[in-house]
């Protein structure tokens, strides 16, 4: 009996780390072989999307209409096939309940917020994995002022870089006005040290 309580316990260790090691290089993958598109975002309410150490993103993707009544449920699993928009923007083409076969470099696995029906075209809120930001504790402030000043201001473009890749979607950055969110706080941070 003690002779396998070792190697028992040796293994139990080695799975506890594999499994956040597996996370890790899948990540790693999505982020190097991924590909990228750009993700629009909206003001969120209430309007206090920081939170500790990250900001809380929501996309104009996130709502999908359709004329065809499915009836889809509250958590389901879904696959969107993602389309751009005129301005190089994604858009949610379509659901499907299972994975569709032939379309695997568009698809973002998902799953269903909420669903509505308004005048005969049901509207789908789709909850993403990919809705929060992580910057440096000591970043933290500076960050938040500056997405929500984008958010405020019509003339300012807000979006996220987000890599895909076999259904997942990971942030590699968030852009205001095309410059990357974390390059306008060190040029702030910058202007306030000179001062």
């Amino acid at each position: 009996m003690k002779k396998l309580i070792l190697p028992a316990f040796a293994l139990m260790v080695l799975a506890q780390w594999m499994v956040p090691a597996k996370m890790i290089l899948d990540s790693e993958a999505v982020l190097t072989s991924g590909t990228e598109y750009k993700f629009r975002t909206e003001p969120i309410d209430p309007s206090d999307p920081f939170r500790g150490k990250y900001v809380t993103l929501r996309y104009n993707a996130q709502r999908f209409e359709t004329d065809t009544l499915y009836m889809y449920e509250e958590g389901q699993e879904v696959y969107a096939l993602l389309a751009l928009d005129s301005a190089g923007y994604v858009e949610i083409a379509n659901l499907y309940p299972d994975r569709p076969a032939d379309n695997d470099y568009n698809i973002l696995k998902t799953n269903i917020g909420y669903v509505w029906i308004n005048n005969g075209r049901q509207i789908i809120n789709l909850n993403f994995s990919f809705d929060r930001f992580y910057v440096e504790e000591s970043k933290a402030s500076e960050t938040e002022q500056v997405y929500w000043n984008a958010q405020r201001d019509s003339a300012q473009v807000a979006y996220a870089v987000v890599k895909i890749l076999n259904g997942q979607g990971i942030i590699k950055d968030v852009m205001i006005n095309d410059r990357p969110i974390l390059e306008i706080v060190r040029e702030m941070n910058e202007k306030e040290a000179l001062k």
